[in-house]
């Protein structure tokens, strides 16, 4: 019986050399793969995530459907798989490049969503998703059951200016700021606690992101850490787009830092997990200080290729 053979490529997203930023194994042409075959190959790639390009529905005016899968499941929006698929789709000269900002749009289980591709000379050198408006939750009021499960103290919150607190700009994120980077760096999870965190908040949300205004990096914003729970196991992601819109439109919203009417904050992650990170986050604001948009970017680099046969 015939092998079934499908091309990926692997990319390190928000890094510019290898070996940083965040992991990702794209199939720029998953025609023939039917679902479950997308959620073993995700389980087997073990990244936190595995792209499937497909066709995009007719209707649906996009230039690419995009499946994203965990190990675990299939998840409606992610920021770095995004930003990677384009990456590669551009490279690959499935997107047709024009000097300057190339939009193309993304059919995923969110919706349809631009993407902007910035090159020159047929070169990219940068990916920005644009996520949806901010929705913002419950703000998170067991702050013993927080501390916890990050093995932080109390006074490391500040309960007035900055509570932790449920935001989604396509994924939903619990943001928690905490006092300084060094408290930040100090994080180990107690998942026994963790799980019962995740277990107060709304069904399918797994994702905590903690962060502080003390970069390491004198051109950054924020030094954050992303944990979400896989399997029972508590994982570190290295560098999470779908967290950094979430916490630009935290700041924002709670004018936690200087706000223009188009606010640039750098976030950087994975220091603790020795994979640096950049992360770009531009927060659009109208004259009243709605927000009106919420953009992720960053590069990506290409680390290996490889047939996938099954």
């Amino acid at each position: 019986m015939a092998k079934k053979q499908f091309a990926y490529i692997r990319v390190d997203v928000f890094a510019k050399k290898p070996f940083g930023g965040n992991p990702l194994a794209v199939f720029p042409d998953a025609r023939g793969l039917t679902t479950k075959d997308m959620q073993l190959l995700a389980k087997e790639m073990n990244l936190s995530e595995t792209t499937f390009v497909l066709p995009a529905r007719r209707g649906s005016g996009a230039d690419a459907r995009v499946r994203i899968f965990t190990p675990d499941m299939e998840i409606p929006y992610a920021g770095h798989p995004t930003i990677g698929t384009f990456f590669v789709l551009a490279n690959e000269g499935k997107i047709r490049l024009r000097d300057g900002v190339t939009i193309a749009k993304m059919e995923a289980g969110a919706g349809v969503l631009p993407v902007e591709i910035h090159s020159s000379g047929g070169a990219v050198r940068r990916v920005v998703t644009v996520q949806q408006r901010p929705e913002f939750g419950d703000e998170f009021k067991d702050i013993g059951l927080l501390a916890e499960a990050l093995s932080v103290k109390r006074k490391d919150f500040d309960m007035r200016r900055a509570p932790p607190q449920l935001v989604s700009t396509g994924l939903p994120w619990l943001i928690v700021p905490l006092r300084n980077r060094r408290v930040i760096e100090n994080i180990t999870v107690n998942t026994v606690a963790f799980e019962k965190v995740i277990d107060r908040l709304p069904k399918n949300v797994v994702d905590v992101y903690a962060t502080s205004l003390d970069p390491i990096n004198r051109k950054a914003t924020t030094h954050s850490r992303a944990f979400f729970l896989s399997s029972g196991s508590v994982i570190e992601d290295p560098a999470t787009g779908s967290a950094s819109g979430c916490l630009g439109a935290y700041l924002v919203n709670r004018r936690l830092i200087d706000v223009n009417r188009r606010t640039r904050i750098v976030n950087e992650q994975g220091h603790a997990v020795n994979r640096p990170s950049m992360i770009t986050i531009d927060v659009g604001t109208s004259s009243e200080g709605t927000i009106e948009s919420v953009r992720v970017g960053g590069t990506a680099v290409e680390i290996m290729r490889g047939i996938a046969s099954f």
